[in-house]
C-alpha cells in the first residue's frame, strides 16, 4: 500500500512511496502529528541519484519488521535535499555539532517534535551492526528507549544544541590586520593540501570543489602557483574516471585520490559549474584538450540533461540495472552498471582494429580497475603515447573518435540510469551562467541560445507568478525560492545580457536584486540569509555566506549586484555589495577555503570588470560586439533603446549608446567611463590602456 509520498513532486520521494514505512513529506500534517502523538520525528534526507540512499532504502526501509518499528515509535519524514536545501543545511550542521564529524547522505536525524531540535544524528546505517557501525535496528531501539526514559537529558541537550546553532548563525569574526590577507592564506592552505601527484586537494574521497577552481582561474593569468595548481587539477580530472569519456560530463566525486573511480551519480550543478572553468582555461592557455573537455561537457548537458520546453533535469542516478538480465526476473540495480565494461562487452561493440586501439586508449589492456572485475574508462594513454609518428596523429584522432561514437551507441542500448526530472531554479541558473560564459569564450552561439531558452523557461515555470518557487516538474512547482535561487537567476540574467540584450532580462535582474535586498538581508549585520523573512519557522535561519559544492548564495548576489550596479549606475546597489563583502572580512581570514567565491567578489570590488557599451544604427555595432564578446576580462553590452531602465538615468552611458545616432562605444572601468569611441580602432586604443 502506497504511503503519503505517492503524489510527491520529487522523484526521490516517489522512490519511497511503496515502502512499508509510513513516510510523510515535511509539512504541517507530519509536524502536528508528531506533537500530538508525542513521538520523535525520524527525519531522512537524501536525493534521487544517491547510491547509499538507495542502499539504505533497500536494506532498511523496505524491510517490513524495521518499518513496523519505525511506524510504531516515530513519525517518519522523508526530505529531498535538492528541494529543501534549507532543511539539509540546518541538519547537516546539527549533525556536525552532535557527532564532531562532517555529514553526508543519506542523513538520518531524530528530532524532538516540540522544537524540531535533533538529539541523535548519523548518515548511513546498515540494518545490522557491522564495520564499526551500529545496526539500524539497534539504533531505533536505543532512540525509542532514550525518548521514554531520558527525556529530561535529551531536552537539556537540545537547549545546548540550539544555543550552539544560534551562535554559529550569528557569529562573525572581526578582521585582524595581523592575521594576514585571506587570499594569501588560502593560496598557502591550498598549496599545503595540494596533491602533487594526482591534482586536487586532500586525499580520497576527492571532490572537484568548483568554487576553489573558479577562484584559482581568476588568478591564473598573473599567479604562477595558482595557474599550476589549477592546470594540474583540471588535466587529471578530465583524463581519469571523474569524467565520462563517452557522453561527456562529470561524475559527482571520486572515491580514490587519483580521480579514477567515481560514485556514479551525475549532477547538473557539477557539470554546469565546471564547464566555464574548462572553457576559459582552454582560451587562457590555448589548450585543445581542455577545450575538448568543455565541448563534451556542454554536449552532455544538451543531449542528456535537457528537458522538453527548456531547462535541465537535476541528475542521473548512480545505480542502474545490469544489461544482461532476464526481463522476467529483473536483477536489482547496481552502482555504475551503465558505465562499466568487461572485455567481452567492449570487444562486441568494435571491430578488431578499433578494439585494439580502444583498449589501449581506455586501459582495457591492463588490470580491471573496478573491484577487480570490470573497467571504468580512463584515458590510459595519450595520443602521443599511442603513436610516435606526427603524420599519424590526425588519423589516430579520427579513429579514437570513431571508437567513442561506437562505444557510446553500444552503451545507450543498456538500461539507462534514472533521471531526476525536477527542475531546480538555482542549478538551472548555474547552467545558464556556464553555457553563456563558455559560449562567449569559445564562440558557441548554440550554447548561448540554449542558455537563453533555459533562463526563459526557469523564469516562466518558477518565478512568473505571485510566489517564486524553487523546483518544478511536470507542470507543478513547489517550495519557496531561497537566496541561491534569487541570486543565481540575478547573475544568470546579467550573464545573458552580456551575450545579447533583452529588456526583460534587465527588468528581471532589477526585480531580483531588490528582492534580495528587502527579503533576505539583515541590514544591521549586512548578512544575507538562505531563507526569506516570511519563510516557515525552522530550528534556525541559516546564513548563505560559505561555499559548498556550489558558490555561496551571498557571493552570487554580490556579483550580480556589482554587474547590475555598474551597468545601470546604481550606487546604492554597489554600496550594498561592498558592505556584504566587508561583513565577512574576518570570517574569510579565519576559514578562507569556505569563502573562495566571496574572495573572488572582493577582487571584483577592487578591480571591477571592464564594461564596453555599444550602440548605434546599422550592423557595425554588432560586428564590434562580436569581436569583443569572447575577450577575457571584459563584458560587452548592446542595450535596446526602448529599455525602460534608462528612465532613471537618461544621461548615463547606457542611455547614451542606446540612443546614439552613429556607431558608438563607451568603455567603463568601475565608476570611470572614457570618452566615446566612434571606430573600432579608437575602441581598441581605449581597451589597450585598461586590459592586461
Amino acid at each position: 500500500m502506497a504511503n503519503r509520498l505517492q503524489n510527491a513532486l520529487s522523484p526521490y520521494l516517489e522512490q519511497h512511496a511503496d515502502n512499508p514505512v509510513d513516510w510523510y513529506p515535511w509539512g504541517p500534517e507530519a509536524l502536528q502529528l508528531a506533537r500530538t502523538s508525542d513521538r520523535p520525528i525520524l527525519l531522512s534526507i537524501g536525493y534521487s541519484a544517491c547510491h547509499w540512499c538507495h542502499v539504505m532504502a533497500a536494506e532498511s526501509f523496505e524491510d517490513p519488521a524495521l518499518a513496523a518499528r519505525m511506524n510504531a515509535w516515530f513519525v517518519n519524514i522523508k526530505v529531498d535535499r535538492e528541494e529543501r536545501p534549507d532543511l539539509d543545511r540546518i541538519y547537516q550542521l546539527a549533525h556536525q555539532l552532535l557527532t564532531g564529524r562532517g555529514g553526508g547522505w543519506p542523513l538520518t536525524v531524530f528530532l524532538d517534535p516540540t522544537d524540531l531540535a535533533p538529539f541523535v544524528a548519523g548518515t548511513y546505517f546498515p540494518p545490522e551492526a557491522g564495520h564499526g557501525l551500529i545496526g539500524f535496528d539497534q539504533l531505533l531501539e536505543r532512540v525509542h528507549e532514550a525518548w521514554l526514559e531520558q527525556r529530561d537529558t535529551l531536552k537539556a541537550q537540545n537547549t545546548q544544541l540550539q544555543q550552539a546553532l544560534t551562535m554559529v548563525a550569528a557569529q562573525h569574526t572581526q578582521a585582524d590586520p595581523e592575521v594576514g590577507d585571506p587570499a594569501e592564506l588560502l593560496i598557502g592552505q591550498l598549496s599545503a593540501r595540494f596533491d602533487a601527484r594526482h591534482g586536487g586537494f586532500g586525499d580520497a574521497p576527492k571532490f572537484p570543489q568548483a568554487p576553489l577552481l573558479a577562484w584559482l582561474l581568476s588568478l591564473a593569468g598573473s599567479d604562477e602557483q595558482a595557474a599550476q595548481m589549477l592546470t594540474d587539477t583540471l588535466q587529471p580530472m578530465a583524463r581519469n574516471g571523474l569524467f565520462d569519456h563517452l557522453a561527456g560530463g562529470f561524475f559527482r566525486y571520486s572515491i580514490d585520490a587519483a580521480w579514477e573511480i567515481p560514485h556514479f551519480e551525475k549532477m547538473l550543478c557539477d557539470s554546469a559549474l565546471l564547464l566555464p572553468i574548462y572553457a576559459e582555461a582552454a582560451v587562457l592557455w590555448n589548450d585543445r584538450g581542455l577545450q575538448r573537455t568543455a565541448e563534451q561537457t556542454a554536449t552532455f548537458l544538451l543531449d542528456d540533461m535537457q528537458l522538453a520546453g527548456g531547462g535541465f533535469a537535476s541528475s542521473l542516478d548512480a545505480d542502474s540495472r545490469p544489461d544482461a538480465i532476464d526481463p522476467a526476473e529483473p536483477e536489482a540495480a547496481r552502482e555504475g552498471a551503465y558505465y562499466l565494461w568487461t572485455r567481452t562487452e567492449f570487444g562486441a561493440c568494435l571491430d578488431r582494429r578499433l578494439k585494439e586501439t580502444g583498449e589501449a586508449r581506455f586501459g582495457l589492456d591492463g588490470p580491471a580497475n573496478f573491484e577487480g572485475r570490470a573497467w571504468h574508462l580512463v584515458i590510459a594513454r595519450s595520443i602521443d603515447e599511442l603513436t610516435t609518428r606526427a603524420d599519424e596523429v590526425d588519423s589516430l584522432t579520427d579513429t579514437l573518435e570513431q571508437v567513442r561514437i561506437e562505444l557510446l551507441a553500444c552503451r545507450r542500448r543498456r538500461p539507462k540510469p534514472a533521471r531526476d526530472e525536477k527542475m531546480v531554479a538555482s542549478w538551472n541558473a548555474h547552467a545558464v551562467i556556464g553555457l553563456a560564459r563558455a559560449g562567449r569564450a569559445l564562440g558557441r552561439e548554440d550554447w548561448i541560445e540554449s542558455a537563453a531558452q533555459t533562463l526563459d523557461a526557469t523564469w516562466q515555470r518558477l518565478f512568473d507568478g505571485p510566489q517564486e518557487h524553487a523546483v518544478w516538474r511536470d507542470g507543478r512547482s513547489a517550495h519557496a525560492a531561497l537566496l541561491d535561487d534569487f541570486a543565481g537567476l540575478l547573475l544568470a540574467s546579467m550573464e545573458m545580457l552580456a551575450c545579447r540584450w533583452r529588456s526583460e532580462w534587465l527588468e528581471h535582474a532589477e526585480f531580483l536584486a531588490q528582492s534580495i535586498r528587502h527579503r533576505f538581508l539583515d541590514p544591521e549585520s549586512s548578512t544575507l540569509y538562505l531563507t526569506p523573512m516570511d519563510h516557515e519557522r525552522l530550528l534556525m535561519r541559516p546564513t548563505a555566506n560559505t561555499d559548498d559544492a556550489t558558490p555561496s548564495g551571498a557571493a552570487m548576489a554580490v556579483r550580480g549586484m556589482l554587474r547590475l550596479g555598474h551597468l545601470v549606475g546604481d550606487a546604492e546597489l554597489l554600496q550594498l555589495a561592498e558592505r556584504l563583502v566587508e561583513a565577512v572580512a574576518g570570517d574569510m581570514q579565519r576559514t578562507p577555503g569556505a569563502y573562495a567565491s566571496m574572495l573572488l567578489e572582493r577582487t571584483n570590488l577592487e578591480r571591477p570588470t571592464i564594461q564596453v557599451l555599444i550602440g548605434g544604427p546599422g550592423t557595425t555595432p554588432e560586428r564590434w560586439a562580436e569581436r569583443l564578446r569572447s575577450r577575457r576580462g571584459l563584458l560587452c553590452y548592446q542595450p535596446d533603446p526602448e529599455s525602460a531602465a534608462f528612465a532613471d538615468n537618461p544621461a548615463g552611458p547606457l542611455a547614451t549608446v542606446a540612443t546614439a545616432e552613429r556607431p558608438t562605444a563607451i568603455v567603463c572601468a568601475g565608476h570611470r567611463c572614457l570618452e566615446p569611441a566612434f571606430s573600432m580602432d579608437d575602441l581598441e586604443r581605449r581597451l589597450a590602456g585598461l586590459l592586461p
